[in-house]
């Protein structure tokens, strides 16, 4: 059996990657102490809390349209600009933030910043590295998240606990200026690689019709009913559901902790061996894989909230972990280069930022549905909801499946 052949250079793929471990290092660094500083710095009640986070993803949801226009006008460069400010904007005004309507307007503009970026994402990327490299690039993209996120929740933490105050305005400041690192380096990336924007057409109806279009597709509208499936069952819920599922097995937080370190080094150690199963067995394939380890993960966790004794529940937390990492390291690479071939050429910005409204909807919702699912009916109530959101993720993949074959059928121009 011959061994796998070396991967061609891609330029500008590792700066891309460095640029994206600086703005996730600096997302890591907030990650542990956001909260903290909201109610112990800033003295905001908890429905304050809650506001922050929900107008956060909800300014993200709002410029989406906005998103496209910049997008389908300047191209993806001019967007990302864009949201580099705006974050850093936010997260600045952040450490300067006194009062409820500061942390607010805070709030509104790191959120719109994330939105408008996501929005333009794969854009950008094929843009720059092409459709047939996006897979591996979002790959490196899901591996260097892990990783610079678990580093910054580190030492974010530790930063905190030497310097108190010192250390929360140190936190917030680089991760303002992890933005700006990153937007730049896009920026340059878009000039150095990203080629002639492609002509749009020129009769005023045509960005209208193209915004339209992705909403209008029945093959993409099934590709968008299994994202927003993946998200609000399964990515949107690691890290505020599963920790009170795994609090209901009684486990402690460092016990819980470690279950999410096995999670995150699951995907570091992973996601090159996601990619290659990816290029064997295609998208849809991986996909379907991936929802096959997810309802393995749910049935260890089941079998975790059912054993006795500490040692075999963290044993079974840690399976469950891995088992959801396999599935992550399956999608990060496999969802956006479905978008790029079922969108047409003209309609990309268009059909991505309806990738990224369904992802933010998901992950928005998420919480709000099944966290008083588990309070209120128990952890059963939410294993028969998560089998069923599992179910319809997969009938709307495989629903994909087919309409883009019978699609292909009756357009072999197309081909």
């Amino acid at each position: 059996m011959t061994s796998a052949a070396p991967r061609a250079p891609l330029p500008g793929y590792g700066t891309f990657l460095t640029g994206w471990g600086a703005t996730t290092f600096g997302s890591g660094l907030m990650l542990p102490i956001t909260v903290t500083y909201l109610r112990e710095v800033l003295r905001l009640p908890l429905s304050g809390v809650s506001l922050y986070f929900a107008l956060y993803a909800l300014s993200g949801l709002v410029v989406n349209p906005l998103a496209i226009r910049i997008g389908r006008a300047h191209g993806p460069g001019t967007s990302v600009a864009a949201a580099a400010v705006l974050q850093a904007s936010g997260w600045g005004l952040f450490t300067m933030a006194d009062s409820m309507p500061l942390v607010m307007v805070a709030a509104a503009l790191s959120g719109a910043g994330t939105g408008m970026y996501y929005a333009v994402q794969t854009p950008l990327l094929t843009r720059v590295f092409g459709d047939g490299a996006l897979s591996r690039v979002l790959s490196g993209q899901n591996r260097t998240t892990a990783l610079t996120m678990t580093v910054g929740t580190l030492l974010g933490g530790q930063a905190v606990h030497r310097f108190g105050a010192e250390g929360y305005t140190a936190c917030l400041t680089a991760n303002a200026l992890s933005y700006l690192v990153h937007g730049a380096i896009l920026v340059s990336l878009v000039r150095s690689y990203g080629g002639v924007p492609a002509i749009r057409p020129q009769d005023a109806g045509a960005p209208r019709r193209a915004r339209g279009r992705a909403l209008r597709d029945p093959v993409f509208l099934c590709l968008l009913v299994f994202q927003f499936s993946l998200v609000i069952f399964g990515l949107g819920q690691f890290d505020s559901v599963v920790p009170a599922i795994l609090g209901n097995a009684q486990l402690s937080v460092t016990a819980i902790s470690v279950v999410m370190a096995c999670n995150t080094g699951g995907v570091i150690v992973l996601q090159g061996l996601a990619l290659r199963v990816v290029e064997r067995i295609d998208y849809v394939g991986a996909l379907v894989a991936a929802i096959a380890s997810w309802t393995a993960a749910l049935a260890v966790l089941g079998c975790a909230l059912l054993t006795s004794g500490t040692l075999p529940k963290v044993v079974l937390g840690a399976v469950f972990g891995v088992l959801f990492a396999v599935g992550e390291c399956l999608i990060a690479p496999s969802v956006q280069p479905l978008v790029t071939t079922t969108a047409p050429p003209d309609s990309l910005e268009s059909y991505a930022a309806a990738t990224s409204l369904a992802h933010g909807l998901g992950a928005f919702l998420a919480p709000l549905v099944l966290l008083p699912v588990v309070e209120l009916a128990g952890t059963g109530a939410y294993f028969v909801l998560q089998l069923g959101g599992f179910g319809l993720a997969l009938y709307a993949l495989l629903s994909f499946r087919r309409r883009t074959a019978r699609r292909r059928e009756t357009t072999p121009a197309s081909l």
